[in-house]
């Protein structure tokens, strides 16, 4: 198992960014009121921002850092995995700790542009010196396994050379003696009591390993032994015995093992540490779990019940969240507009500036940013900084909560489901007179922002695959226009039905429209009748139809 580093060039790009105090020091942003987290303290996971983790990577231990979007559902899949890798791996806390960086934060978005996060969920490892080894980024862990991370870890763990009272993994010398590896433990308030040695051959890990499992016994250091003939050094006779231990005092005994395993070796010295009452550190408290129930307040029960009424709506609300966070997280990711990606930029914000359902504001705001865009931007922080200075005397986002994309429980729904939302807005407002986008334009926008832009590597992925496989290119007019992107939503919606994470009991992920909602969209053998369904989906996300339930009053747009 290999680990990625990232391109210098990227490297170069942000090293004046990164350790610049102005970076970190902007904690400003606006913070989402009650804002939700797929991690806490007592998951062993540390969730950190902009303002936070600098000094976290400063700190002189190991760190494993995970970047991700809570909307997105493959980080939402992955959470348990990581859960249950930090707290199986509580027992290295002497020499890591696990962290959490959400991206989906506006006020995390510049951290994770200047971090090169392109995908999500993104595993990165900093070591003790982060700084002096010029290893700014982190080493990227390409992989959600968790045997396969627990081994990567492992490895990097074990090439890093620390204080010898932490941790020392290098070999033992053919002259080494009980002496010299008790040198190193020497101070008066040192725990160590017990050495043990393990015969290691040259590119096996169970020394390593070994060193790593004990961590909790802090009455026990572990050193590895190359060759069994130094077992002499202590006065052992060398024999077919590869584990050892040694007390202060240079009395040596081996110890037998099960099976010649780390976890029978660990399981070993533990049995011969307890019956001298010496006692692992505790293991992690197991978390209390959430209660969920508390995000249903009084406000959002209503909500909810407004939503459920018949017949479904489309809610502006949505709408504006969803380009709310369009424009102040996803759009200025990428620290260079370049191969494509500023194409991507491009048509966004030429379909948001003809295609808008913003308030006056709103529409003077993306007016004057898509003039700008116009102009070569050659990086997401012009981008950023531009949005921050035009919308500065505006007031445009005045939606605080989602409306008809709320979910029961945190973290479901909301951002993925207004931006399907916005999406179906797009291509039937595309179809109406004056036809400022030809038939397909709207798809290859949409194709676009997820491919460059969308936080959901997965999601990504998928879209674009799906793009290809239903020849999106081959789309001749505004009316297919909107129906494909009806069977593609409809296709997403049959993948991950049945979700136990990420779908909304209360919302199934179904074949869109019911047959309650729209009666005459299926025939006697529940086939489509897509003649139907166009006139359905025309008549819904229509921006005449469309809901001002939600925003602070009913005049809010104008």
């Amino acid at each position: 198992m290999t680990w990625i580093r990232l391109g210098f060039q990227t490297l170069l790009c942000c090293l004046l960014l990164l350790f610049a105090p102005e970076v970190f020091g902007r904690t400003n942003a606006r913070r989402t009121a009650n804002e939700a987290s797929l991690y806490s303290d007592a998951d062993n996971v540390i969730m950190l921002d902009i303002g936070s983790l600098r000094p976290v990577l400063n700190l002189k231990t190991n760190k494993l850092v995970q970047f991700l979007n809570t909307f997105c559902g493959d980080c939402q899949r992955f959470a348990p995995v990581y859960k249950g890798l930090a707290r199986d791996l509580y027992k290295w806390r002497r020499l890591l700790r696990f962290y959490a960086v959400d991206c989906a934060q506006e006020r995390n978005a510049e951290l994770c542009r200047v971090f090169s996060v392109r995908q999500t969920p993104s595993l990165r490892f900093f070591d003790p010196d982060t700084e002096k080894r010029q290893k700014f980024l982190g080493s990227v862990i390409p992989t959600q396994d968790p045997k396969l991370i627990t081994a990567v870890l492992a490895d990097l763990l074990g090439q890093y050379e620390y204080a010898a009272d932490v941790a020392n993994f290098r070999y033992l010398t053919p002259n080494d003696t009980a002496e010299t590896v008790f040198r190193d433990h020497q101070g008066l308030d040192s725990p160590v009591k017990y050495i043990a040695l393990v015969l290691q051959p040259r590119k096996a890990h169970i020394g390593r390993d070994l060193l790593l499992d004990l961590l909790p016994f802090k009455e026990v250091a572990v050193r590895i032994v190359p060759d069994a003939q130094i077992f002499a050094n202590f006065g052992l006779v060398p024999t077919k015995e590869s584990l050892a231990i040694i007390d202060r005092s240079g009395n040596a005994q081996y110890l037998e093992p099960a099976s010649n395993t780390s976890q029978d070796y660990a399981n070993t010295v533990g049995e011969f540490l307890k019956k001298l009452n010496f006692k692992p550190d505790p293991p992690l408290p197991i978390a209390v779990a959430t209660n969920d129930n508390e995000f249903l307040d009084q406000r959002n029960q209503a909500v909810l019940a407004e939503v459920l009424k018949p017949p479904l709506k489309i809610y502006r609300a949505d709408l504006e969240q969803a380009i709310d966070k369009i424009l102040h997280n996803e759009l200025h990711k990428y620290f260079f507009f370049q191969g494509g990606n500023d194409l991507a930029l491009h048509n966004v914000m030429k379909a948001l500036m003809y295609l808008n359902p913003l308030n006056k504001d709103g529409r003077e705001l993306v007016t004057r940013v898509y003039r700008s865009t116009q102009r070569r931007l050659d990086k997401g922080s012009e981008f950023k900084q531009l949005i921050e200075s035009e919308e500065k005397h505006l007031k445009v986002f005045k939606a605080k909560r989602y409306i008809g994309c709320i979910g029961t429980r945190p973290l479901l729904r909301s951002f993925t489901c207004s931006l399907w939302t916005l999406f179906h807005h797009w291509t039937v407002e595309a179809a109406k007179k004056p036809h400022h986008f030809q038939p397909g334009n709207i798809l290859n926008t949409i194709h676009g922002f997820v491919r460059y832009f969308f936080g959901c590597s997965d999601c990504s992925k998928h879209f674009q695959e799906m793009a290809n496989r239903r020849n999106m290119s081959q789309v001749k007019t505004s009316d297919e226009e909107i129906l494909w992107l009806w069977e593609a939503h409809n296709e997403v919606n049959q993948r991950i039905a049945g979700d136990p994470i990420t779908e909304d009991p209360q919302f199934p992920k179904i074949q869109f429209p019911s047959v309650e909602n729209c009666p005459t969209c299926r025939n006697n053998n529940s086939e489509w009748r897509r003649d139907e369904v166009l006139k359905y989906l025309k008549h819904l996300y229509d921006i005449k139809n469309v809901s001002f339930y939600g925003l602070p009053t009913s005049q809010g747009y104008d």
